[in-house]
């Protein structure tokens, strides 16, 4: 049977679906009245499992010795996956990563969520510092500005 839609219009359309999903999970879950302290920890959960999960599944094709480029390249995969935008440097043992777009934000502006309720940032921290975390166990890394609270752009710092 022949290919109805490219592969990568398939992925594509797959994350609209997550993105869009998961924004409209959150926003029905504020207008039920639950406390948002609890949603975003329960988010936080989710999104550390996922980062962990990647994490296993790049380790066969990263070995035990990786550095922060190899976390880098870890964070480029992902990032395309999830349809972000950025951009990292490495200088000694830390690596700057700038998220510059990122569909999550933009779903959450598009469906009206407050901003207190807007938790990506939250989920995103989570999710690498997950991730990084179990390609190297010394990997740090720290959200240091976001969009949901009025920056420009995301940037992370990871430390070894």
């Amino acid at each position: 049977m022949e290919q109805a839609i490219p592969i990568e219009e398939c992925a594509k359309q797959r994350l609209n679906v997550l993105v869009n999903a998961f924004t409209l999970f959150i926003k029905n879950l504020m207008e039920e009245g639950l406390d948002r302290d609890k949603v975003r920890r329960a988010s936080d959960k989710v999104w550390e499992t996922l980062g962990t999960q990647a994490a296993e599944q790049l380790k066969p094709f990263m070995g035990d010795k990786v550095n922060l480029e190899g976390l880098r390249q870890a964070g480029q995969i992902t990032e395309s996956i999830h349809g972000i935008e950025a951009d990292a440097k490495i200088a000694g043992k830390q690596m700057d990563t700038e998220f510059t777009n990122c569909p999550w934000q933009e779903a959450l502006k598009t469906h009206a969520v407050p901003e207190d309720w807007r938790m990506c940032a939250s989920g995103h921290s989570a999710f690498v510092q997950s991730m990084y975390s179990g390609l190297h166990r010394g990997a740090v890394y720290k959200l240091k500005e976001n969009m949901p609270a009025g920056a420009r752009i995301c940037k992370g710092v990871t430390t070894l």
